[in-house]
């Protein structure tokens, strides 16, 4: 008897073969399954050497801006010293000094009198948090006012105050007045460069006036350094694309021969740059 004769292929209860489409389909979606593995697999690996090549590669620096050659600006374009302009209401910051009074009028007579209790008269230092100490009165915060919206804000908490209100006192009848004494919080710098021996700064008071001429003034030995080296006005700006102003100075047509041009007023924060020449 042949050899394939002594078997009988497979069958299901239905007579059929085992190997049936089930069958195929379950294999099918096996190799399917192993594939899909195969290929997340893959691209994790890749996501992997993409996220350790960003984390190596180092972060490009970009150096910040350089400031380019001053030139003169162009007339009517800054102030001179026969063009000035006047600045901006006073801002009170601290150190400021104010001078402070309060006064209580008597409308039938017109006569004044001190607050009871506590006057509030004489001189009060801005705070480094923005207040003045008005003792008894308490505390009132005027930084970032000017001086006649600092004279509203206190009189309006004198106003408020349980105290006043026991006096007798009318509100209507309590007057204000504030000024400031030493502008401490507004200033200008020259800066003098002693060609390779280091920089000197010094720090003045802004008052409304100044010009080049006047700060080289306040600094002794200055003059003969701007004679023989040269000078410039570094201004600040609030654009962020452009934070800086350069304004040349000639300094022999100011001094020499009255050229006003370049003798220009100062503003807060301004930089006179001082380089003395090389002996």
């Amino acid at each position: 008897m042949p050899f394939a004769g002594r078997f009988k292929p497979l069958s299901n209860d239905r007579g059929g073969p085992a190997c049936d489409g089930s069958f195929s389909r379950r294999l099918a979606l096996a190799g399917f399954s192993v594939l899909n593995w195969r290929a997340q697999l893959q691209t994790q690996q890749k996501l992997d050497a993409l996220a350790a090549a960003l984390v190596e590669r180092p972060t490009p620096v970009v150096p910040p801006p350089v400031p380019g050659p001053a030139t003169a600006p162009e007339p009517g374009t800054v102030p001179r010293e026969l063009d000035k302009v006047s600045l901006p209401p006073y801002v009170i910051e601290p150190p400021d000094v104010l001078s402070i009074e309060v006064v209580v009028r008597d409308p039938k007579s017109g006569r004044t009198d001190r607050l009871p209790v506590q006057p509030i008269s004489g001189q009060f230092q801005a705070r480094p948090d923005g207040t003045v100490g008005l003792g008894y009165w308490g505390s009132v915060t005027v930084t970032g006012l000017t001086i006649g919206r600092a004279a509203e804000v206190i009189g309006a908490h004198l106003r408020a105050q349980e105290g006043l209100k026991q006096t007798g006192i009318r509100p209507e009848n309590l007057k204000v007045i504030v000024d400031v004494i030493a502008y401490n919080s507004k200033r200008y710098y020259v800066i003098i460069d002693r060609a390779g021996t280091g920089e000197q700064v010094f720090s003045f008071p802004v008052t409304g006036s100044e010009t080049v001429l006047d700060a080289v003034a306040n600094v002794q030995g200055s003059a003969g350094a701007a004679n023989k080296g040269s000078v410039r006005v570094a201004r600040r700006t609030p654009n962020a694309a452009a934070p800086w102003q350069t304004l040349p100075v000639d300094w022999a047509a100011i001094t020499q021969n009255g050229v006003t041009t370049t003798n220009y007023p100062l503003m807060p924060g301004d930089r006179v740059y001082v380089t003395r020449a090389a002996d």
